[in-house]
């Protein structure tokens, strides 16, 4: 799997203010999406994720937009973001689903009703795309789970965890919870944007009680990342790829990288898979 988009746009110079984080730069900046789908394509990636983490009407909203333009911005955003990644050429294109709101602060998930709108309609533009694969990414509370998964019928789905510690998603509902929810729908189970002690922690559990595929992408930060993705110290490369080989021995589906890693991370893990 590839590897961040929000800071690796950072690091090419672009502002990515909240609430829409990188969700504009579609619009405003597509050039620069696409070479960092590029490099990690080039890098060795089978699958790019969309940069569609914030492009949703709920998120356009907050940023001032009208309904009916937000809905519209929303959309525009999306549908450029899939050909952005499918220009790139990689074997899988995944629609990229993040929460409603901060991944971060599950204390924030907005319900049920709120969620079943922004997820049933980012869904249905996904599947006028044509994406190979639905991503939630970065889940971490279970009714907001349970909502996501219920919007899918018909795509393969992919659903990735943020946790608080190795036996609880952020939220604090057990991982346990999620093992029911998620059977019979998801096709593969991953770990994301958790640090590697948290991902060690939880990986565990998840290979022990879970009969399907799995995946991980663990971010690089030594700690928490912030909101907008930043990090400030990270693992080095060393560690980096040791890491990278102890997942790999476990017989992973998917394995790639989250926040702070750039294509050069893509490109070690490449390597080491082959």
């Amino acid at each position: 799997m590839d590897g961040a988009m929000g800071t690796e746009l950072m690091a090419r110079g672009l502002n990515l203010p909240l609430p829409l984080w990188s969700a504009e730069s579609n619009l405003t900046d597509p050039d620069v999406v696409q070479s960092v789908h590029q490099d990690y394509v080039n890098a060795g990636a089978d699958i790019i994720g969309t940069n569609t983490f914030r492009t949703t009407t709920w998120t356009y909203r907050k940023a001032g937009f009208t309904p009916k333009r937000a809905a519209e911005r929303a959309k525009s955003s999306l549908m450029k973001a899939v050909d952005l990644a499918r220009s790139a050429n990689p074997k899988i294109t995944a629609g990229s689903i993040t929460t409603i709101e901060d991944c971060y602060e599950p204390e924030s998930f907005p319900g049920r009703d709120a969620a079943g709108d922004t997820y049933g309609e980012n869904v249905e533009w996904f599947k006028e795309a044509g994406v190979d694969v639905i991503l939630f990414e970065t889940m971490g509370h279970l009714d907001e789970i349970d909502v996501a998964l219920k919007s899918v019928n018909e795509n393969k789905l992919w659903l990735s965890l943020i946790v608080k510690n190795g036996n609880h998603l952020l939220s604090g509902h057990p991982l346990d919870s999620v093992y029911e929810l998620a059977k019979e729908k998801v096709d593969v189970l991953m770990l994301n944007c958790n640090t590697i002690d948290k991902t060690d922690r939880a990986l565990a559990g998840i290979i022990d009680n879970w009969d399907g595929d799995w995946g991980v992408y663990p971010n690089l930060g030594l700690t928490e990342p912030e909101p907008d993705g930043e990090m400030k110290e990270k693992v080095d490369d060393r560690s980096f790829s040791n890491i990278i080989s102890k997942y790999l021995g476990m017989n992973p589906m998917v394995i790639g990288s989250c926040c702070g890693s750039t294509p050069k991370h893509t490109e070690m893990i490449y390597k080491l898979v082959k």
